[in-house]
């Protein structure tokens, strides 16, 4: 196991990486072009390991269109993601993390599934990728699909959990036993809180005493994979509790 920390705790502020926890790797996402000599020196002082949440220093214009029908969006989307993988591998990262499928979305896109597969892989052979669960996908949401999906390929499974939570509350299935249906295939967790509603004002909550939420991570605590937490600063209450968790594990 290593204690990964997401400089989402710090939004990604350049200014605010010296004030990241101390951590076994640092998982770097959402930060500007200019900001890559600054990032490289942190790399460099801390001496550890560190990964990329993609797109990294590019930007989607809001949400990824990995599947999306939509042929402009997919291929601007692959761009993205490529240019990121190629930017990663030359920083030295050890994988970037790769949102899979879309969000929000309900269009039939399973027709795309070999082509998305195929295009992963080639990113895949670049550098390795973690494939992170996304929320309200009407035809891909189930432990079924993702269990399919992993079985069928190279990548392995970045388990979102404040995602994970929304979708079992949207689609009314059980997140603990997803988890335990797709464990052979999970090398991170994202840790941190999120319901449907909390979501919309704090995007991701640190910590809340509920109880699908407190079983997962008294279920987790055995894994041999890498625990990164990942809250935002827009509701900071619970954070120490959060903190209090990935220390002593």
């Amino acid at each position: 196991m290593r204690k990964g920390v997401s400089t989402s705790i710090i939004k990604s502020n350049i200014d605010l990486l010296h004030k990241l926890p101390d951590a076994d790797l640092y998982e770097l996402g959402f930060f500007n072009a200019e900001d890559l000599d600054r990032i490289k020196s942190f790399i460099n002082q801390k001496n550890t390991s560190f990964g990329i949440h993609c797109p990294f220093v590019y930007r989607f214009p809001r949400h990824p269109h990995l599947t999306s029908m939509d042929n402009a969006k997919r291929k601007k989307t692959m761009e993205i993601i490529e240019k990121c993988a190629i930017l990663s591998k030359d920083l030295k990262a050890e994988y970037i993390v790769v949102h899979f499928p879309d969000s929000y979305q309900n269009e039939n896109w399973l027709m795309l599934l070999d082509y998305i597969k195929s295009f992963l892989s080639h990113i895949n052979h670049i550098i390795p990728v973690r494939i992170e669960n996304v929320y309200f996908n009407k035809y891909f949401h189930s432990y079924r699909d993702y269990l399919r999906f992993f079985e069928d390929t190279e990548f392995t499974f970045c388990v979102d959990i404040g995602h994970l939570l929304m979708d079992a509350e949207y689609f009314r299935f059980n997140p603990l036993e997803f988890i335990k249906k797709t464990k052979n295939f999970i090398s991170e967790f994202h840790i941190y809180y999120a319901d449907i509603r909390s979501y919309k004002k704090c995007h991701h909550k640190p910590w809340k005493e509920d109880e699908n939420f407190l079983r997962i991570l008294n279920f987790i605590k055995s894994f041999d994979c890498d625990m990164v937490i990942e809250p935002t600063p827009y509701c900071n209450e619970g954070l120490d509790k959060l903190l209090i968790y990935w220390r002593n594990l």
